[in-house]
């Protein structure tokens, strides 16, 4: 098995309780115990960040408390790729298949790195899946 390329849906998972969480705990847990590594975006760590922000600002989480998850989240040993590579690719992704740009870099990056990718956004795979079979849904992951 080699590194994995995970979004920021699937980051959000690993700190904050959410649908799935334990699956993406999991899917972390696995990659490290093949002694390989999570791939992420810069750009998914501040994304990532700032999920944690509107569990804040909507008052589910004391403030203390979304500090923490963010220092959690750092914590986290993952690789680090700079988003700004990915941007021409990750461009013509997001006008192809009318996702974001945000998301089209999680694809790019993936592609790039010719690693599979797991996200937790079902729209942003269902529009991208057929042309980009190394994306996968996180629900899948462990089938």
């Amino acid at each position: 098995m080699s590194d994995i390329v995970v979004d920021s849906c699937v980051m959000a998972k690993w700190v904050l309780p959410e649908v799935d969480s334990k699956q993406a705990v999991l899917l972390y847990n696995d990659v490290v115990g093949w002694g390989k590594q999570a791939v992420v975006l810069d750009v998914g760590i501040v994304e990532t960040a700032n999920a944690v922000w509107k569990k804040e600002h909507r008052g589910l989480i004391p403030a203390e408390e979304a500090r923490r998850l963010v220092m959690d989240l750092l914590a986290i040993p993952v690789s680090i790729h700079p988003a700004n590579k990915f941007l021409t690719n990750a461009l013509n992704i997001a006008v192809k298949y009318d996702r974001s740009v945000y998301d089209a870099l999680f694809v790019a990056l993936a592609d790039d790195l010719q690693l599979t990718g797991v996200t937790a956004d079902e729209p942003l795979w269902k529009a991208v899946n057929k042309d980009f079979p190394n994306i996968v849904l996180l629900r899948d992951w462990g089938r």
